[in-house]
């Protein structure tokens, strides 16, 4: 690895679409490239909001296997300890499976908005479910009726590709197995 990782790095994921992860493929159809973000907690650690664990604190090495390639955005001038400590607070929470912007726990990018909310605001905007052709994809539709739920369409949300454009994110470098 020829960078430094510093506490509250962005740490976004590609997938590529594929059969074996319909979410992510649904969510990259959806919203474009980046389909995860997470928060460098150190040059070892990063916190994120999994959708089988919840929100956890995990070693940047299993996090770079599971979900590699990785990109590392900085954001300067920022107090990493605020972040990390509103990031901690949330430790052990659920995912929120729903997007809904009220309901218990987080998905990725919106525990991202609340982390950093102390010192910048990062752009939310309306939530898109669509896939290129429907406003609303089969996939989506499927998900949101095994939930029993309205698909959130237009509510005002956060995902990893709109984060990742933010115009004062600086791009450090990217993480593989190999780094």
């Amino acid at each position: 690895m020829t960078f430094e990782i510093k506490p509250a790095d962005l740490l976004f994921v590609k997938t590529h679409p594929n059969e074996a992860n319909k979410f992510a493929t649904a969510i990259s159809e959806s919203t474009g490239a980046y389909t995860h973000v997470a928060i460098a907690s150190s040059e070892t650690t990063v916190i994120h909001a999994t959708t089988k664990h919840g929100v956890v604190e995990q070693t940047m090495a299993d996090f770079v296997i599971e979900n590699q390639p990785v990109d590392v955005f900085r954001l300067a001038d920022l107090d990493a300890t605020t972040v990390l400590l509103e990031a901690r607070r949330h430790l052990g929470k659920p995912y929120n499976h729903s997007f809904y912007p009220d309901a218990a726990g987080f998905y990725c990018s919106q525990l991202v908005v609340v982390a950093f909310a102390d010192q910048v605001k990062l752009s939310e905007s309306a939530m898109s479910f669509g896939d290129g052709e429907n406003l609303i994809s089969a996939y989506w539709q499927d998900y949101f009726n095994q939930l029993g739920l309205a698909v959130p369409l237009g509510q005002l949300g956060s995902n990893p590709a709109t984060l990742a454009t933010y115009s004062a994110l600086e791009y450090i470098g990217s993480l593989t197995n190999a780094n």
